[in-house]
């Protein structure tokens, strides 16, 4: 309560934390309930040692905090330029579904004027799309799969051409790689195939997905990924594509995916090679 009247905020919409004995930082939160004393919160701090009491200001009060669940995600732009960090408190036995219903109410989503104002939710592995998350899936077990595992997730507005995917359309996961396939970075997405379609017009559907320069768009190279095996696409390719054999890749309510599954991939330049990614194929392990 002296902390809330010393910042004008109400002492429920505050959450205190245990000190730790084996570094500086916040540990485990304390229950809305906590009947314990200020010793009993520090009490791994060293003697004649400045005593420091972590805390966090809410939005929701402490008590329905406690009933809720943190999800974390990164919503993307419809033109795949900007990204954001969401943090959001769906229910503990919340859905897909009622995520989508917080992302809505948080204020924090930035839709497009006349777009189609439904969500969906993609897992990503290893800068790839490895899946659409089903709607009626379970947000627990959705976090329980991700906890051993380098998967993230990411909140998208379904473009209006995707929403409802007729006979003989496909959304194909699209990724960049430099050099080799396994060395994907960047913003992954997908994009929609139609039986039919012609490797060119293809490549033209990229090019206008990504809206780049016609310079730049010069320097990249697109490859369609089977069994593992980049084949590139020339300019003029008027090879028709069958579906078929993108079959087992993204469709909505599909939950599991496989590293075998085909993409497409984009080749070029990793412009942010520079900056340290958090989880490359090529860092050679250390040993100690």
């Amino acid at each position: 309560k002296k902390v809330a009247a010393h910042l004008g905020t109400d002492s429920q919409l505050l959450q205190f934390f245990k000190s730790q004995s084996y570094r500086d930082g916040p540990g485990q939160p304390l229950k809305c309930n906590f009947e314990g004393s200020l010793k009993d919160i520090i009490q791994f701090i060293r003697p004649k040692q400045m005593r420091p009491v972590y805390y966090q200001r809410l939005q929701i009060p402490l008590s329905e905090l406690e009933n809720k669940r943190q999800f974390k995600a990164v919503w993307i732009s419809s033109n795949l330029k900007e990204e954001k960090e969401l943090v959001l408190y769906p229910n503990r036995n919340a859905t897909v579904s009622d995520l989508f219903g917080e992302a809505l109410g948080s204020g924090q989503l930035d839709l497009d004027a006349g777009g189609t104002g439904k969500l969906r939710l993609l897992e990503i592995f290893s800068n790839k799309v490895n899946s659409i998350c089903r709607p009626d899936a379970s947000l627990e077990v959705l976090l329980s799969q991700q906890a051993n595992s380098n998967k993230s997730f990411r909140l998208e507005e379904v473009p209006l051409d995707e929403q409802e995917l007729k006979e003989g359309e496909i959304l194909v996961p699209v990724a960049h790689f430099n050099k080799e396939i396994y060395t994907t970075f960047g913003s992954p997405f997908l994009i929609k195939i139609v039986q039919g379609d012609t490797a060119e017009s293809v490549r033209h559907r990229l090019e206008e997905r990504l809206g780049l320069p016609e310079k730049e768009w010069e320097k990249y190279r697109v490859a369609i990924v089977l069994k593992m095996q980049a084949h590139f696409i020339e300019d003029d390719d008027e090879k028709t594509l069958n579906i078929k054999e993108f079959r087992g890749v993204c469709s909505y309510g599909q939950t599991q995916s496989s590293a075998h599954n085909p993409w497409i991939g984009l080749e070029h330049i990793n412009k942010g090679a520079n900056k340290r990614s958090r989880f490359s194929y090529t860092e050679k392990a250390i040993k100690i």
